[in-house]
């Protein structure tokens, strides 16, 4: 596995990447720019899908709504790589700010148009377009950014905590956007333009954010400000010049090409996975809000594997955690492929993103220590290889279907997972078998903890039980004493003074006082 020292290492005095220096400091940063990301991200999301609702009820065409979302997907597949490259040569505070401000001019535009204009469809195309631009250039810039802000010992945690809040911004914007459509057809971009004023504005008051100090600095041997040249000189460079490096060492890292041909072959999978399942659920007449609640699965099955990756990653190497995730997937397609139910699939598939998205996170979290000056690039590479799966997989899916039929896209889709999952514990099995060893070992020491919990807690209870017992036993004697030794009139009795013997028996009785009155029936 390709590793790249820290870029501290190449400039004397440097502070280096997780010493306690500034770590605090430098951590504040990432979460104010988590937090401004993460608002920005909640308004894209919802201009997203309300954007092709808003042209299906102005025209009642479903071409204008396609329309609308191939806009927005578009960017995704054009200006990943090419954002790879911007943001690793040009300032990255620059190119967010520069994202956030298009953004807002973007929206604002399009609330005039959906105000004033005849036919606002083509508007509302064009905003999808460079919306879905502005994202793409900022994301990139902010996954890049990340081991710039935080220590290398809380990289994970980090790149965890991104992927979640795009996974939340996916759970929660897309209902956001059609909530807000259902107020006023302008309300959306409103929104979003609020929504990108926040980190706009954060980005513009902390200057300080994005100051590049320790790895990803300078490229080795380069002079200061080479890196942050002006965009005529990126273009003049070109880009397959900029290109070439990041692809040899993505070439050269077996950890990346192993985790990039399980994504790219997933992803593919999963979206014929949601064709299958949407048909079915339209053969067993489910209503369509059942199955937007159900697709939603997806978002936040990808919020809880993001916030859990951490964790598991402490325990494992990354290797060895993926094939488990891989394995794990097995079984879940299976379920997801089997069952003609589709809450049942489609519950399933919502599982898988779990593992989906901690393979994101072990890949980002790979990429970003192995590669700190290349981040960008790798960042963008990767990317569009992922949504290009998704696009090919979205494209595709129907003609795999009607070709081989349900139950023959069903197996080939428990092929692919199943060999997947082979080919890496074969490529994998030393790291595998090591990795089973810690787990088995976390799994005997939460069990033995687990069990000795347990066993405290039987004993308090028999001890309380106990003493419970006890107290109880002594309340019922006490209780009878009571009963016994009083009158039925209320007055206390006396105690028995005297003891005879019964003539010609050896038995005796207590004689007392007043037995006479009582058994004569005086009173």
């Amino acid at each position: 596995m390709t590793t790249v020292p820290s870029g501290a290492e190449a400039e004397a005095g440097a502070p280096e990447r997780g010493t306690p220096s500034g770590g605090g400091r430098r951590f504040g940063d990432f979460a104010i720019l988590s937090t401004a990301s993460a608002v920005s991200q909640l308004g894209s999301m919802g201009v997203a899908a309300a954007g092709p609702l808003l042209a299906l009820l102005l025209t009642r065409s479903p071409i204008a709504a396609g329309c609308v979302t191939a806009a927005s997907v578009a960017p995704g597949l054009l200006f990943h790589v090419v954002a790879g490259v911007v943001v690793d040569r040009i300032d990255r505070r620059k190119v967010m700010l520069a994202s956030q401000l298009v953004r807002i001019f973007s929206a604002l535009a399009t609330c005039f148009c959906l105000l004033f204009a005849d036919d606002p469809v083509y508007f509302l195309i064009a905003a999808a377009f460079i919306d879905g631009s502005c994202a793409v250039f900022y994301e990139i810039a902010e996954i890049a950014a990340v081991p710039d802000l935080v220590a290398e010992n809380s990289l994970n945690a980090a790149i965890g905590s991104n992927e979640a809040k795009l996974n939340a911004s996916m759970f929660l914007g897309r209902p956001l956007g059609g909530m807000l459509l259902s107020i006023n057809p302008v309300m959306p971009w409103v929104v979003d333009a609020c929504t990108s004023f926040f980190p706009f504005m954060t980005l513009l008051v902390r200057k300080r954010l994005l100051s590049r100090t320790g790895a990803g600095a300078e490229p080795d041997g380069a002079p200061a400000g080479e890196r942050a040249g002006p965009p005529d000189a990126v273009a003049a460079e070109g880009t397959d010049r900029a290109l070439r490096p990041a692809l040899a060492l993505l070439v050269r890292d077996s950890f990346s090409r192993a985790v990039l041909g399980v994504c790219v072959l997933a992803n593919f999978s999963f979206q014929v996975i949601v064709l299958l399942q949407i048909l079915l659920a339209q053969q067993e007449g489910l209503p369509t809000y059942v199955v937007g609640v159900l697709l939603s699965c997806s978002g936040l099955g990808g919020l809880l594997g993001a916030i859990g990756s951490s964790w598991l990653l402490r325990l494992t190497s990354p290797g060895t955690s993926v094939v488990l995730c891989a394995i794990f997937w097995v079984p879940l397609v299976w379920v997801a492929t089997a069952h003609r139910n589709p809450v049942v699939g489609l519950g399933a598939w919502g599982v898988c993103s779990v593992i989906g998205a901690y393979i994101n996170v072990a890949l980002r979290a790979h990429q970003a220590k192995a590669f700190p000056k290349e981040l960008g690039r790798i960042t963008g590479i990767t990317r569009f290889l992922s949504v290009g799966a998704v696009a090919l997989g979205a494209l595709s899916g129907g003609w795999i279907i009607d070709s081989v039929g349900i139950n023959g896209t069903a197996f080939v889709i428990r092929t692919v997972f199943a060999g997947v999952a082979a080919v890496l514990i074969v490529l994998y099995f030393k790291e595998v078998c090591d990795g089973l060893v810690v787990l088995l070992g976390e799994f005997l020491r939460v069990l033995g903890f687990t069990a000795a919990w347990a066993g405290l807690v039987v004993v308090s209870f028999a001890g309380s039980a106990r003493r419970v017992g006890k107290g109880t036993a002594r309340i019922w004697r006490a209780s009878v004493t009571w009963i016994g030794t009083e009158r039925s009139d209320g007055r206390e009795r006396t105690p028995v003074t005297e003891m005879e013997s019964w003539h010609g028996s050896s038995v005796q009785i207590h004689q007392r006082e007043d037995v006479g009155a009582v058994g004569a029936g005086g009173r």
